[in-house]
């Protein structure tokens, strides 16, 4: 068996090839750049070959799926996100691949507040027509998110970000790509479309206050304007647009409360319970171990 893992360098898609790697599934890893296919060889993965390759490219995309039986799709959030996708549905169905694996968001639709949203659910509508089986994962609010805002966090450890009270079934990455994994090596002829979450639902003020205790560090949440997050955001060099869909899921999806569901696909899938914030926190400590009010300055 051999596998397509798109976003091979990516959060995701990196998780994924390790965890294919490890069962002694090959694996063909897709990057865009060279400095990202670099990484990800200098890893020495067993059975994990690398291509560098445009999935915009309609005449580069096919020579991917040659010998390929599944296809785990995942692309980043750039403005040509809906054509990379569409391009390696449409390669996998010519070349008769028995299952694709997308990872998607949740409420994709075509009239969705996110453009993210309307983006998934229009490469959902090419998927669902092409014939391949397929399983489409929509994922939680990941855990690892906080960490990129690790650098926000101010001298008495509080994370500003635009969430209120909003509780949220977070998830580890780690548990997507088990699932994943499950999926594109047993996944079967079945549609599947799986929600993904962790095992409860936490506010950002709850889980910091839980990394905080496991990290030795005093964490907590300090809720902000839309505004402040977009300055914050855009600063940090993302674009208005994409920083635009972050504020409306932040400020108006979470804030509300809309990603508090639960479900128990992790472990029905995995045959494991989904991990913990705990355990985020464990795996992650030195990365919250940083910055202003830390001890380690």
């Amino acid at each position: 068996m051999k596998v397509l893992v798109t976003g091979a360098s990516g959060t995701v898609g990196n998780l994924v090839v390790r965890a294919l790697s490890q069962r002694e599934v090959a694996v063909r890893g897709v990057v865009r750049r060279e400095e990202s296919a670099a990484a990800l060889r200098a890893l020495n993965l067993p059975g994990v070959e690398v291509a560098v390759t445009d999935l915009a490219d309609p005449d580069a995309v096919p020579a991917l799926l040659d010998g390929i039986d599944t296809v785990f799709l995942v692309t980043a959030n750039v403005a040509d996100q809906l054509t990379q996708e569409q391009q390696v549905i449409q390669a996998a169905a010519a070349a008769g691949v028995q299952r694709v694996v997308k990872l998607s968001v949740g409420g994709a639709s075509p009239d969705a507040p996110l453009d993210l949203a309307r983006v998934h659910y229009a490469a959902e509508q090419e998927l669902a027509a092409s014939g391949v089986a397929y399983t489409v994962l929509r994922p939680a609010f990941f855990m690892d998110n906080l960490i990129q805002y690790i650098p926000w966090i101010n001298a008495h450890g509080q994370m500003p970000l635009p969430t209120g009270d909003g509780a949220m079934g977070m998830i580890h990455t780690q548990d997507i790509a088990d699932v994943a994994m499950v999926e594109l090596t047993s996944g079967g002829t079945d549609n599947r479309d799986l929600v993904l979450t962790g095992p409860e639902a936490l506010t950002i003020d709850q889980a910091l206050k839980r990394v905080g205790e496991v990290v030795g560090r005093p964490l907590s949440h300090i809720d902000t304007s839309r505004e402040e997050f977009l300055n914050r955001y855009i600063g940090a060099g993302n674009t208005p647009d994409y920083a635009q869909d972050m504020a409306t899921l932040y400020d108006g999806i979470l804030r509300a409360g809309y990603g508090a569901g639960l479900t128990d696909t992790v472990e029905k899938t995995t045959g494991s319970a989904p991990r913990t914030i705990n355990d985020f926190a464990r795996d992650h400590a030195a990365d919250f171990t940083q910055g202003p009010g830390s001890t380690s300055n």
